[in-house]
């Protein structure tokens, strides 16, 4: 009996195919990261309406006696409220209509 020498198997390996699934699904998370993005800088509140806020919280005291607190809503009219308190919900209904 002869016994044969084995022959090395070697496999060659092919190139791989892309996978259009893989690569439309890529596509498509990239797309709803950028849409997100967008819709995230569009709905950020103007710097002016925040440094509004901040001086208006600033101007008031940070005491929590009765007396102080008083004082601080008869400083800010029932007019200039109710008008803070409109621009706020215009503001938010222009934001949720974008």
């Amino acid at each position: 009996m002869e016994q044969s020498p084995e022959s090395p198997v070697v496999k060659v390996l092919e190139p791989q195919k892309t996978s259009w699934v893989a690569l439309g699904g890529l596509i498509v998370v990239l797309l709803v990261v950028a849409g997100g993005a967008y819709y995230l800088s569009s709905t950020m509140p103007s710097t002016e309406s925040i440094e509004a806020q901040v001086q208006a919280l600033e101007t008031q005291g940070d005491s929590t006696e009765p007396e102080a607190i008083e004082a601080d809503l008869a400083a800010q009219s029932p007019e200039k409220f109710e008008e803070d308190f409109d621009a706020a919900f215009a503001e938010l209904d222009a934001s949720l209509a974008e």
